[in-house]
């Protein structure tokens, strides 16, 4: 059995990617913010802040593959969505750090490298996001193919349950859609957005397949934040929002995941001869897991004993 090693669980994709992954690995998950309770994983109580502790914390562990969701892993639809060089420098030391164990790196990017005007960006595309965040982005994806050869850098654009309870982007949309529909939502951003705990079943195979580089792994479908929260409210039953007055673009849009993010899948596709989900499918298997003890998991509800490491 694998032992998987999950840095960032605090994070959408990172908590989602935990809880799926124990199902069949052993798996060992540690906030790199605040302090979050996934249950059935074994769980890291002290946040390593150095490069020193990262590598103490990586040798103890010893994982055969370390699962990297910093902020590069948020949805750039979301609030919390920026990439500085702090982050830059916080992989560096992951990176490093599973060098020297010989840990596999997998590296969760973001779709938000690009916008536009060119939808459906292939892995090469050249549509690039000229501000601050986008360019830290590149630099990091960079960094982890030149200091890890095999790394695995997957671009996506996540959507999920927000790990620990509290509210996050679906959870605060979704009361904003049974207050009174008024969500506020443009109709610019264009993303191809896949369910968080979806990458579990790609990013095992690509492991199986001994892939790496960068590929984009992402739902099948374009859609805005508006056409997004409309398809949410009517699979879990929610008023659906309102419509605002349409919105055009006079001049490309400007800023981190503000414009045209959608991603070309084709190469991990064919690589691992599967298909991506639609937007309907992932939204289906999200409302499901309310019920499926997958969402309490994640937030850390089940009575399933916790493993904590000191």
């Amino acid at each position: 059995m694998d032992k998987v090693l999950v840095a960032g669980i605090e994070t959408v994709v990172g908590g989602n990617l935990a809880a799926g992954f124990s199902e069949n690995s052993l798996v060992t998950g540690i906030s790199l913010k605040e302090s979050i309770q996934i249950t059935g994983i074994n769980l890291e109580s002290r946040i390593p802040s150095t490069p020193e502790t990262v590598r103490q914390l990586i040798e103890r562990v010893n994982p055969d593959r370390v699962v990297f969701c910093g902020n590069t892993s948020r949805s750039c639809w979301g609030e919390e969505a920026s990439v500085d060089e702090s982050d830059l420098e916080q992989v560096k030391s992951w990176i490093a750090a599973a060098s020297q164990v010989g840990s596999q790196f997998t590296l969760i990017s973001s779709d938000a490298s690009f916008t536009g005007p060119w939808m459906f960006h292939s892995e090469n595309g050249h549509s690039l996001c000229s501000s601050t965040s986008g360019l830290t982005v590149r630099n990091i994806e960079e960094t982890a193919l030149r200091e890890c050869p095999n790394a695995l850098i997957l671009r996506t654009n996540a959507f999920g349950w927000q790990p620990g309870g509290r509210p996050g982007w679906i959870e605060s949309l979704m009361t904003s859609l049974e207050r009174c529909g008024d969500t506020h939502l443009d109709c610019i951003r264009h993303a191809t957005p896949i369910l968080a705990s979806d990458l579990v079943g790609i990013i095992v195979a690509a492991w199986a397949n001994g892939l790496s580089g960068i590929y984009h792994a992402c739902g099948a479908e374009r859609v805005n934040p508006l056409q997004f929260a409309s398809r949410l409210a009517r699979q879990f039953n929610l008023p659906i929002p309102k419509t605002s007055k349409m919105e055009s673009l006079v001049e490309p849009a400007i800023g981190f995941g503000c414009g045209e993010t959608s991603l070309q899948t084709r190469k991990i596709r064919r690589a691992l001869e599967v298909s991506m989900p639609m937007l309907d499918e992932g939204l289906k298997r999200l409302f499901q897991q309310q019920n499926n003890g997958h969402q309490d998991r994640v937030i850390g509800r089940n009575t399933v004993p916790l493993v904590r490491v000191a």
